[in-house]
């Protein structure tokens, strides 16, 4: 090979490298956060019903073989698995049917919530906390969703004396984009909020947690 060709290879090979260091990873699924306090509808309790349908997406209990649920939709389904002699319970949220699981223990123990994330095939369960709960006696972690599609959430979870896990994530695929404060005994209502340039986690009119909001998402 002449050294003419050879150096022709070499510039193509850098140029080659370079174009595909620079193509940019591909951007995550659009999502709207409408502006104000988000949802939080006491109508809107975790669910105990054998099937659920909301729009394209499906939550089915099992009542043979391994206890759980089937959670179906637009890229498949997934199955969550119910824990020993625990509880699965779900919610929708917001106009695109997020779906959220719930997994409890039959008296106190270590509470989780999951969200089931579309955006993959097959759909992914995905972890977003684990709090440990004094008692049975201690209320379910609490949700509120961004009015409308319900497109990013806050979840909290009290433990028996204070309230822990507190964060905003995106309903599509879980990421965090607001994590909030360590476990607090709180001292007015909580709730999340979408700002025109912020998310916030509140407690009355304090603000705990204050983070910019995601480009493209304002709603």
């Amino acid at each position: 090979m002449s050294p003419a060709r050879r150096a022709a290879l070499v510039v193509g090979a850098v140029l080659t490298a370079v174009i595909t260091a620079a193509v940019p990873a591909a951007a995550a699924n659009p999502i709207t956060i409408s502006t104000g306090l988000f949802n939080n509808s006491a109508a809107l309790a975790w669910s105990s019903a054998p099937a659920t349908t909301m729009g394209d997406r499906t939550v089915t209990r099992t009542t043979t073989g391994l206890p759980g649920l089937v959670v179906s939709g637009p890229t498949g389904s997934v199955f969550h698995q119910t824990l020993g002699a625990g509880v699965s319970r779900y919610m929708f949220i917001g106009t695109h049917n997020h779906v959220l699981i719930l997994e409890t223990p039959s008296g106190g123990g270590t509470r989780s919530v999951s969200l089931v994330d579309f955006t993959t095939t097959p759909p992914t369960e995905r972890p977003i906390l684990s709090v440990l709960a004094s008692s049975a006696a201690v209320s379910p972690p609490g949700v509120q969703f961004s009015v409308g599609t319900g497109d990013a959430f806050f979840v909290f979870a009290p433990t028996g004396t204070t309230v822990a896990g507190l964060g905003i994530y995106r309903s599509d695929n879980g990421t965090i984009l607001c994590p909030g404060p360590p476990p607090l005994t709180p001292t007015g209502q909580l709730f999340g909020e979408a700002t025109a340039t912020q998310l916030r986690i509140k407690m009355g009119g304090t603000v705990l947690a204050a983070c910019a909001r995601p480009p493209g998402t304002s709603g």
